[in-house]
């Protein structure tokens, strides 16, 4: 019973919530809050001037009505009409019962009911209209308290009866008020809640898309072009070798599935090593080191990167069911990086660094990795490599290359 009464109040307060823009959904709901609690309360006076033998039963019947059928009054005629016509008829009550008991009663203090519901229902979409509703609800309760002081006469019920009114009365509009504030606030607390889940998933996803300190920047100074030189960075290529037939076999499910297998675990190695994943082109892997933060070993762990690919494709292998080689391009210079686009924004690397890694990349053999004398150059005596001899490169011509191979 108890159940089913707690779900008839909270459909209550839902009418009217569907399909509202974000902004009107907390006022609508605390005004349907407001409204519902308004007709609860009007229960006890019912009852009150019922066994006190008063005619005053109609009158303290409309209250109750009109704040159960106001929400949804306000779909019908439109917002500020229904607030027009609901106000107009408890301002009527209200003073007509003032004018009756007199001001001890206190009923016209439940007018301030009025600013409560404009001020949450208007104040946003309405502030003017607001202004003047609620400036006419407190002329309304300062002449009812002004006018009639006294009890016109027509009605006796007593002057003990009218101060148990009033504070039946302020107690009332206390909890009334009590309870509005603490709906809105768990309302407020729920868009906040979902707000600060959606800027969460918002951060993790600008994380994925690019360096955490471009992020930063991005943040910090919208405006800003992001672009930086490069003086020293190591870039990695690495290609699936025969995935265009490889492609052609397989379903489009089983496809995606396995090359997601294969690049999610280059991103795992990649992270373990603070390098940057730049972009994935299909079926090839692009990766840097030095950048955006510059670093002193950025040759040496991308050589550490493309032998742990190497191991991993390895590995790969044997669990997929299908053997996987990769070629391996490395070069190491200087370059420039920055952020392009306004809508689905890129961190991206351009130079001839950029073109030498990827021809070293294209130029390279199944299985191994070749570097460029200048990569070759800063791993030192650290790495075995075994020389290839000059090579011809498209645009970029003879340059000498080395296969790395190990780790001394």
């Amino acid at each position: 019973m108890l159940g089913n009464l707690i779900d008839w109040f909270r459909r209550q307060t839902q009418i009217g919530l569907e399909g509202l823009p974000d902004n009107e959904v907390s006022g609508r709901y605390a005004y349907n809050v407001t409204c519902l609690l308004g007709a609860v309360f009007t229960v006890p006076f019912v009852i009150g001037y019922a066994l006190a033998g008063a005619p005053l039963l109609a009158v303290t019947v409309s209250p109750l009505m009109l704040n159960f059928l106001l929400p949804r009054l306000i779909p019908l005629v439109g917002q500020s009409l229904a607030l027009l016509i609901g106000g107009s008829v408890l301002i009527s009550v209200f003073v007509v019962a003032t004018f009756l008991t007199g001001a001890s009663s206190g009923l016209y203090l439940f007018m301030f009911n009025g600013i409560v519901a404009v001020a949450l229902l208007q104040s946003v979409t309405r502030p003017k209209e607001s202004a003047v509703l609620v400036l006419v609800v407190i002329v309304a309760m300062a002449a009812s308290r002004l006018l009639f002081p006294e009890p016109s006469g027509l009605l006796d019920v007593g002057e003990g009866f009218n101060r148990t009114v009033y504070v039946v009365t302020l107690i009332v509009l206390t909890s009334q008020i009590a309870a509005i504030l603490f709906s809105l606030t768990a309302q407020v607390a729920q868009a906040e809640a979902a707000l600060a889940a959606e800027h969460a998933r918002s951060e993790a996803l600008l994380q994925n898309l690019l360096p955490d300190e471009i992020a930063t920047r991005l943040k910090d100074r919208p405006g800003e072009v992001i672009a930086d030189g490069l003086p020293a960075v190591t870039l990695l290529f690495a290609h699936i070798v025969d995935f265009t037939p490889r492609s052609a076999r397989m379903s489009p499910e089983t496809l995606v599935g396995w090359l997601n297998r294969i690049f999610s675990a280059f991103d795992v190695l990649t992270a373990e090593r603070g390098l940057e994943k730049i972009k994935t082109i299909g079926d090839a892997y692009m990766v840097a080191a030095g950048l955006p933060v510059a670093r002193k070993d950025h040759a040496e762990i991308i050589a550490d990167m493309a032998l742990a690919m190497q191991a991993e494709v390895k590995r790969l292998s044997q669990e997929l069911g299908e053997p996987i080689d990769l070629r391996i391009g490395i070069h190491s210079g200087p370059a420039i990086a920055g952020v392009i686009g306004t809508s689905k924004v890129f961190y991206d690397v351009w130079g001839d660094t950029v073109n030498t890694a990827s021809r070293m990349e294209s130029h390279g053999e199944p299985g191994r990795i070749q570097v460029t004398a200048a990569t070759r150059a800063l791993l030192a005596d650290r790495y075995e490599f075994a020389p290839r001899g000059p090579v011809e490169i498209k645009g970029i011509g003879r340059i000498e290359t080395f296969w790395l191979t190990g780790k001394r």
